[in-house]
């Protein structure tokens, strides 16, 4: 849970330049939907989670650094589908 955490608060602090800015996704627009799927993120995130596993034989170091590398790779790859799914959604309005 600890390195999940981690892992979280290091993306948020990459994407958004710091602790203090607040994120809002309202922007009168429907949502995406073929960008919230996440197929490719989830799958990153399961290939962390077993690559951790098979390399790190240490239960105490697996668990923190297991939470850290499968919760960024999920959310910075779930950001890059979120980010590819709108920028192909809105390529003839630029």
């Amino acid at each position: 849970m600890f390195g999940a955490v981690l892992g979280f608060a290091f993306v948020g602090v990459v994407a958004f330049g710091g602790l203090t800015h607040h994120f809002d996704s309202d922007h009168g627009e429907a949502p995406l939907m073929w960008g919230s799927f996440h197929f490719l993120s989830v799958a990153l995130a399961i290939g962390a989670a077993v690559l951790v596993t098979y390399l790190i034989e240490s239960f105490v170091l697996a668990w923190p650094l297991g939470g850290f590398l499968y919760t960024s790779a999920y959310l910075l790859t779930a950001g890059a589908e979120s980010t590819i799914a709108y920028k192909w959604d809105h390529r003839r309005k630029q």
